[in-house]
């Protein structure tokens, strides 16, 4: 018993203290509210929020009003759909200053003797000047500003014009924002035509758009219409009559977007809105609106569209994610996190952690270079058991198809064809700490073991990360990270905020040259011996000079190719993780990527590296690594070495 006080004890204390706080806050509030002054603000449906601009400094998206292209009036809006959405956010809404204090101090109480913070107390008013100004981050400073904001807004605004604001604001997933064409999404009518159980299906989808959506969840968006309706009828909002009819009605669902051509590149908005919290320039000139410049290429972004599109069958569940970056800036010109938005807003581009199979490898061999190798060093390609773990482990890789060269074959070969034992062998020889450290270098964050099926990609890593750590690459070294945003501005283009760019070189810019070089191999078709060069069922669609670097698993395939301009990478798997077996769906992503390279540099001369100071030209046999003769018969091609170890090894 006297364990069982103590915990009330304690219980109660806390309690008190989150109420003493609370007092605070609220006179903190009631003292602003005197401060805050009604001002000569823009009507409710003028405040354009965020205007967001491509590369070319071309709008492409409004947020918050004029992105549905139909902002409704709120006598346009259904009364049942006005009701559904009252009755479960905010039933005292036209009550209150924009704070229900009572439902606050109760929120306190629940999520303090419940040990969480899932008890929530926002009013309408708050959940409008956060979807307008603020992120959606828990932390004292955003309530803060919550605060404010919401201050500013009872002050300046009637309720009925708050609400039609925050009705037309309002996320309800698929891309669709507003209740305009959120009637039009799901039912394929008007606002004003909404019936009553229509109403409580959209009503029930704000608090969780992906979780509620009717489309993908409806038994969990059910649950929540019929407890709306529950709330309704206790309400006095509806007769009983009303609410029995409501939950018999049977529901049609539409699911098609009204705009076609609204929101065109909606992955990569969601990152940026999300950059765009983090950059917290919060200011009063928000009421007004301000311009977001991004670097969005909507050029490429058509392409990528037209090209999943086109590549893709419709009747293929397999899903796909594209990440594509100017690797002299860090400029993120498109996110592709999946082939639907609609369907699913999961960006596996960014969050998807899946195995990037020999995609990985350049990493070990630029590490291979730094401790001397040469492109053409040589290892054996034969059937291989190694012995790990002080020799009590066994492991055997094994090379696609079971094709060995059974030979000695250079590391320009290896990468070429993608030979897992000459990977493996590397990556013991350096010791299976360096690719490790070496990845880091690169940029990437994922947790990585120190395991001989390193070398062949066997950890998860995000396809974004992939590809910025090629990035590294293609600029001969130099560290870039991702950027989605260049400059914030109001809308009389006063800065707010500008992307400031430093770069600072983190690989030696001659290793990286020979990579550069190295990595066109896996096009070269004349350098397949017994097995074939991976890039051999794209390369006659290529009219430039490209470096890349493919990785496939039973479950992954994946493509990361570039050249001075742009650098791509592309994704192709099941969600659910089972193996891709139809041979087409293992041909999406070189196809893809190369569809979008070629239709991007179309009609376009294209730039490739020069050698830099420190490299020195041989001609030489890329499979034997034997310096070529005058009288040799085979294949023979020019590949970079470092001064100073330069072959001369002859047959």
């Amino acid at each position: 018993m006297k364990i069982l006080n103590k915990n009330m004890i304690n219980e109660n204390k806390k309690i008190l203290s989150a109420l003493t706080i609370m007092i605070l806050i609220i006179l903190m509030i009631t003292s602003s509210i005197f401060y805050i002054k009604k001002q000569n603000l823009p009507k409710i449906s003028d405040l354009k929020t965020i205007e967001f601009y491509s590369l070319d400094n071309e709008k492409y998206f409004e947020l918050n009003h004029e992105q549905s292209q139909t902002y409704i009036p709120l006598p346009k809006i259904s009364t049942h759909l006005i009701q559904a959405i009252l009755s479960i956010e905010d039933q005292h809404f036209y009550e209150h200053n924009g704070f229900d204090y009572k439902r606050i101090i109760k929120s306190i109480i629940d999520n303090v003797s419940t040990m969480s913070k899932k008890y929530g107390a926002s009013t309408i008013t708050q959940q409008y000047a956060r979807n307008l100004y603020l992120s959606h981050e828990k932390s004292f400073e955003r309530k803060t500003k919550e605060a404010y904001y919401t201050i500013l807004l009872e002050t300046n605004y009637s309720k009925d014009e708050i609400l039609e604001g925050y009705l037309n604001t309002i996320y309800f997933g698929h891309g669709v924002y507003g209740i305009g064409d959120a009637s039009k999404f799901y039912f394929a009518k008007d606002a004003s035509d909404l019936t009553l159980s229509e109403s409580a299906i959209l009503a029930a989808i704000p608090k969780g758009p992906t979780n509620y959506s009717p489309i993908t969840n409806y038994e969990k968006n059910k649950t929540r219409k019929d407890l709306i309706l529950n709330q309704m009828f206790e309400q006095d909002k509806i007769s009983r009559q009303e609410y029995e009819n409501a939950l018999k009605e049977e529901i049609v669902l539409v699911g098609k977007h009204p705009q076609n051509n609204g929101h065109i590149a909606p992955y990569f908005q969601d990152i940026v809105l999300y950059e765009l919290e983090k950059l917290d320039i919060i200011k009063e000139q928000f009421l007004n609106g301000i311009k977001v410049y991004t670097t969005l290429d909507t050029k490429l972004n058509h392409i990528v569209l037209n090209s999943i599109d086109k590549i893709f069958s419709p009747h293929s569940k397999i899903e796909t994610a594209l990440f594509a970056m100017d690797p002299q800036t860090g400029f993120v010109k498109t996110v592709i996190g999946g082939r639907n938005y609609r369907i699913s807003q999961y960006n596996r581009a960014i969050s998807g952690q899946r195995h990037p199979g020999s995609t990985i490898k350049p990493m070990l061999y630029y590490a291979a270079l730094e401790y001397g190798f040469t492109p053409t060093t040589t290892f054996r390609s034969e059937p291989t058991t190694f012995y790990v773990n002080h020799g009590k482990e066994k492991y055997a890789p094994s090379n696609f198809q079971d094709i060995y060269a059974n030979r000695d074959v250079t590391m320009a070969y290896a990468l070429a064809v993608s030979d897992n034992i000459y990977a493996v062998k590397t990556h013991l020889f350096l010791g299976e700490n360096t690719l490790v450290h070496t990845a880091h270098r690169f940029g990437i964050t994922s947790e990585m073991l120190p395991v001989p099926s390193l070398a062949l990609g066997s950890t998860e890593i995000k396809l974004s990360e992939m590809t910025n750590a090629y990035a590294q690459l293609a600029n001969l070294g130099k560290k870039v990270r991702p950027v989605y945003i260049t400059k914030v501005t109001d809308l009389n283009d006063h800065i707010l905020y500008e992307y400031k760019p430093t770069y600072k070189q983190i690989l030696n810019p001659d290793l990286c040259f020979i990579m550069n070089h190295m990595l066109r191999g896996m096009f070269d078709t004349k350098m397949s011996y017994k097995a074939s060069v991976t890039g051999l069922s794209i390369a006659y669609r290529l009219s430039h000079t490209y470096a890349g670097k493919s990785g496939s698993t039973d479950y992954d395939n994946n493509m990361i190719g570039y050249n001075p301009h742009l650098i791509v990478g592309v994704w192709t798997g099941y969600d659910e993780q089972k193996p891709i077996t139809v041979y087409e769906e293992k041909t999406y992503s070189k196809r893809l990527w190369a569809d979008v390279m070629e239709n991007y540099f179309k009609n376009q001369d294209t730039l490739w590296y020069k050698p830099t100071p420190n490299v020195k030209p041989y001609v030489v046999n890329p499979i034997t690594g034997e310096v070529a003769s005058p009288n040799t018969k085979e294949y023979t091609k020019i590949m970079f070495y470092m001064k100073g170890t330069e072959p001369i090894y002859y047959s």
